[in-house]
């Protein structure tokens, strides 16, 4: 960790370290103010030891306004803005904020007020946004300046100018968004004016002891754009005249593209390292601040020795784990909660929700900067009926509270859908929070053994008893001897290790993350994948960015995938599917089928469970899909819930 927790100057403020909290959306603004959750949630980042904390997008200009994001422009909004700043700082973090203007780039509707440089239309919500005029250019850089120049009144150490992931100022720097021929276009000069000039308004009105840092795209990832190259001579031009005090250089705009923004499980650490050298040498000496898929701390220390940053940008990963900083300084990173890079956290903002994540339930929640749960004020004998993600959360919490906690299982090991899940294509990041859980079980005492029946519970004389025993997938509709729910024909051909070959037909009812992780595995064991769903299309309940990665890796299998919407299994005659179109009835068939598995919508079944011990005269509570079939972020919030309250 040699330069990871050593100190670093920005505009004469030291840094007491190389780590930032990096801009992440969260919802948790109101009609443009500041709340009570946005500040708990910036400030234990802050808490956690973070050198920096760089706020979401705060709308630099009346034109970005939209309820969910700060409006930084609004003198109305400088006392929340001062509280704010006053929790991060307090701390002892930079709080630095982020200023935004969409321009034409939206995820939802088309907006019909949006502006940008050229009247070009957004790939994502296909908005077609009016050019602005020169002038009014010009009353935007001032509105940035005055949005900057607010926020070091409210006692922010600092800016950070969005010029990435498709937004406003990367419009104009695009030759594709930007086909303007007076000063704000034209070559790479031209294009980057606007940031150029945004840069020196700002620098004038709040002097060079305020943090000024910029995001830039290395490679925007739409063609004829911005590539690494054009990168580069960006970089070139705008540090030239007002140098900032770092740079940040991220991914991905909006449309194809959109999955750079934040590489997932999928990807390997750090994938865009390669494009950082270039750039750093076009930089002129500004400071770097790394970003992407930084997945340790010794990734991290790394990064730094070799040169290649200056800074680490953790967002994602102080999402899952507030304290992650503190926790490696003091030596103790084997108790850091890993991000599992699932993109759960973007699909909830896409949603329109408060920001969330599968392994920190208090993320998103005043409970985030708040101390653990407070010791059970009366110690019982706890057990908790199955071992997956909400079982051991629900254990763990317990068992740190004071009670005596019993943990059933099926296994020798702690198993549930997440462990088979993780066994799958680029899922191994899953796994380490299973890992993660059940070292954290085990230092809380919970104690582990195999059952499940009522009569193994009431064996044990339990105070309390929690059910997280799971759900199963529905059969299908129709008749099709052989069929397989997806984990039992998973577990099969893992514990066999073969490789039957053939067309393996999945039945894509469920439309989660692992259904589409469990697709490339079966195209590893057969010839080719015939992928049915009853939808309009596949990937519908994962984060969109999430989906662009699961569209990506089946196309590259080519021809030996094929998906048909609005489909449904008919019936299986030995190896003879056939297939009903769900809108007009039409059945077609498809021979040679060596497997047909299903991913249906699951059921619990803990109601027999529960009724013989509540005739026990136990007390239940239920977890996880023992509630009803969820995801992880669920099932982790459940097993809180449950902790806390036994």
């Amino acid at each position: 960790m040699s330069l990871l927790f050593s100190p670093i100057t920005l505009a004469g403020r030291s840094l007491r370290n190389r780590i930032t909290f990096g801009a992440m959306s969260s919802r948790m603004p109101r009609e443009g103010a500041v709340t009570p959750v946005m500040v708990a949630h910036l400030t234990a980042r802050a808490a956690g030891g973070a050198g920096m904390v760089v706020t979401e997008a705060l709308a630099a200009c009346r034109s970005a306004a939209v309820p969910a994001r700060v409006a930084a422009w609004d003198e109305a909004q400088l006392p929340g803005l001062a509280r704010l700043a006053e929790a991060v700082e307090g701390k002892g973090a930079a709080l630095v904020g982020q200023l935004w203007h969409a321009g034409n780039a939206h995820r939802d509707a088309r907006a019909l007020n949006a502006v940008g440089p050229s009247a070009v239309v957004d790939a994502a919500s296909w908005t077609v946004p009016r050019a602005l005029t020169s002038a009014e250019v010009e009353g935007l850089v001032e509105e940035y300046a005055d949005s900057a120049h607010r926020l070091q009144r409210a006692g922010f150490s600092g800016v950070e100018i969005s010029a990435a992931h498709g937004f406003l100022p990367l419009q104009f720097l695009s030759p594709v968004t930007n086909q303007r021929q007076d000063r704000w276009g034209g070559d790479a000069q031209g294009r980057s004016a606007f940031l150029r000039a945004i840069l020196a308004a700002v620098r004038a009105r709040c002097g060079a002891g305020f943090i000024l840092g910029v995001k830039l795209p290395a490679d925007d990832g739409v063609p004829g754009s911005i590539d690494p190259a054009e990168a580069a001579r960006l970089t070139a031009c705008v540090v030239a005249e007002t140098p900032p005090d770092y740079l940040c250089f991220s991914q991905g705009s909006h449309g194809p593209s959109l999955w750079m923004h934040a590489p997932d499980m999928h990807e390997a650490p750090m994938p865009f390292r390669g494009a950082w050298a270039p750039l750093r040498a076009a930089a002129g000496g500004v400071k770097l601040a790394a970003v992407g898929r930084i997945t340790a701390p010794e990734m991290a220390a790394a990064l730094l020795d070799s040169g290649d940053a200056d800074l680490v940008m953790l967002t994602r990963p102080l999402l899952a784990d507030p304290d992650w900083p503190e926790k490696a300084r003091s030596g103790r990173v084997e108790k850091i909660r890993p991000c599992i890079y699932c993109n759960a956290c973007w699909g909830e903002i896409d949603r329109g929700n408060t920001i969330a994540c599968s392994v920190n339930p208090r993320a998103g929640t005043l409970a985030d900067a708040e101390p653990p749960p407070a010791p059970a004020a009366q110690p019982r004998h706890v057990v908790v009926v199955g071992d997956g993600v909400a079982g051991l959360q629900a254990a763990a919490v317990a068992a740190e509270r004071g009670h005596r906690v019993t943990l059933l299982g099926r296994g020798a090991e702690p198993s549930g859908a997440a462990r088979l899940h993780a066994r799958l294509p680029g899922c191994a990041d899953v796994g380490a929070f299973l890992d993660h859980l059940v070292a954290r079980a085990a230092a809380a005492g919970v104690a582990r053994t195999r059952g499940e029946t009522a009569e193994d519970v009431l064996a044990l004389a339990p105070d309390q008893v929690v059910l997280a025993t799971g759900a199963a997938m529905v059969p299908l509709r129709h008749n099709c001897p052989g069929a397989l729910d997806l984990r039992s024909a998973l577990a099969g051909l893992m514990a066999e290790d073969r490789r039957p070959g053939g067309l393996a037909v999945l039945f894509d009812h469920d439309h989660t993350a692992a259904t589409y992780a469990a697709a490339e595995f079966l195209l590893d064991r057969f010839d080719r994948l015939l992928l049915l769903t009853p939808r309009d299309a596949i990937a519908r309940d994962v984060p969109a960015l999430y989906a662009q990665g699961v569209h990506r890796r089946l196309a590259a299998f080519g021809a030996r995938v094929e998906v048909l919407i609005h489909r449904e299994p008919a019936g299986l005659e030995g190896d003879v599917l056939r297939i009903r179109h769900l809108l007009t009835g039409a059945e077609t068939t498809r021979e040679g089928v060596a497997l047909l598995a299903y991913a249906t919508p699951r059921r619990p079944g803990a109601e027999a469970l529960e009724a013989a011990l509540q005739a026990a005269g136990l007390p239940v509570l239920r977890a996880g899909d023992a509630v009803a079939p969820r995801l992880m972020m669920s099932a982790v919030r459940d097993g809180q819930w449950v902790g806390e309250a036994v």
